[in-house]
């Protein structure tokens, strides 16, 4: 008798059955419609741009203004966005009247336009900003802490880089600085490692700060992300 499936694979095929199931973008004339997965066109090509979809939705854009549309095709948030971006922890960043904000599936404003920038939600944070000061917002449109910074950039792995007094560091999720600034440059930390600049020199670091290569060293044909 097989041992039943856990509950993180049934989780990981039922999303993986459902991405499957969504229509994919395709261009015709310079402009993008979507097909099933046999092919067969279930949204004519028509607007200027087209996302996959995320949560069920896919980001369009027309004319420069930005909706969404469901795997129907239906425009069920509208094309009246500056700026937007695909749909994460239940909520999409949009822009409007110079702002940004964040709506869920609704089309509902959930935390308010009032901000000059904007990252998507990931692990329910996000880096946003206010005049010229960065913060950290949660779902609810708290900020996590008091702490601000010449720059943010979201979090990966648990940490997440920061620009303060023009060198970059990392920090933990209570604002924690958990690798100093000393670094010019810095990128999210992606499988246990993250590009930084001291100097004119790339490198990798680890979570704890340490170096582990040399961006040369990478195996030839890849690509830092």
């Amino acid at each position: 008798m097989s041992a039943p499936l856990s509950y993180g694979l049934i989780l990981f095929l039922s999303s993986f059955f459902i991405q499957a199931q969504n229509p994919t973008p395709f261009y015709e004339n310079g402009l993008v419609g979507y097909q099933n997965s046999e092919g067969e066109t279930i949204i004519s090509p028509k607007y200027h741009s087209g996302s996959t979809f995320f949560e069920g939705l896919a980001l369009v854009v027309f004319n420069d203004l930005r909706g969404f549309i469901n795997a129907s095709g239906e425009e069920v948030i509208p094309l009246i966005y500056e700026d937007a971006a695909r749909f994460s922890n239940g909520v999409a960043r949009v822009k409007k009247l110079g702002h940004y904000g964040f709506i869920n599936h609704e089309n509902k404003v959930v935390i308010e336009m009032i901000f000059n920038e904007a990252g998507n939600f990931e692990n329910g944070i996000s880096p946003v900003r206010i005049g010229k000061e960065w913060h950290f917002i949660d779902l609810s449109g708290n900020a996590l802490t008091d702490n601000k910074y010449e720059y943010a950039k979201n979090y990966s792995e648990g940490l997440a880089p920061v620009k303060l007094s023009g060198k970059w560091g990392f920090i933990d999720r209570c604002g924690t600085v958990v690798i100093p600034f000393e670094y010019d440059q810095a990128h999210v930390f992606k499988d246990g490692i993250a590009w930084v600049m001291k100097g004119e020199k790339p490198i990798y670091i680890d979570k704890s700060g340490k170096y582990v290569k040399d961006e040369e060293d990478l195996v030839p044909g890849t690509k830092r992300k």
